[in-house]
């Protein structure tokens, strides 16, 4: 699932594990700094804040960001269940 960073680069949400979320995003960011992006489902734009867990090199260009949602509503989450599921 395609997510935008508040920063405007694009990111790749992989897997949501209970509160956690893994991205694929082409900056890394150190632990405990927040992180903002935003969704397009259904021409409906959601957005989504977390602290993050940790970073580490994925790919070549790409890393993989853990982080935990601050605050995440039900309907979001199952929106991201239905997408990562």
């Amino acid at each position: 699932m395609k997510v935008r960073l508040e920063t405007g680069e694009e990111a790749q949400a992989q897997r949501l594990e209970g509160n956690s979320l893994t991205l694929l995003s082409p900056r890394a960011f150190p632990p405990g700094s927040p992180i903002r992006f935003s969704t397009a489902e259904a021409d409906e734009q959601r957005q989504f804040e977390g602290r993050t867990i940790g970073s580490k090199r994925a790919e070549e260009e790409l890393f993989e960001v853990r982080l935990r949602f601050v605050n995440l509503r039900r309907r979001d989450r199952e929106l991201l269940e239905q997408k990562l599921g």
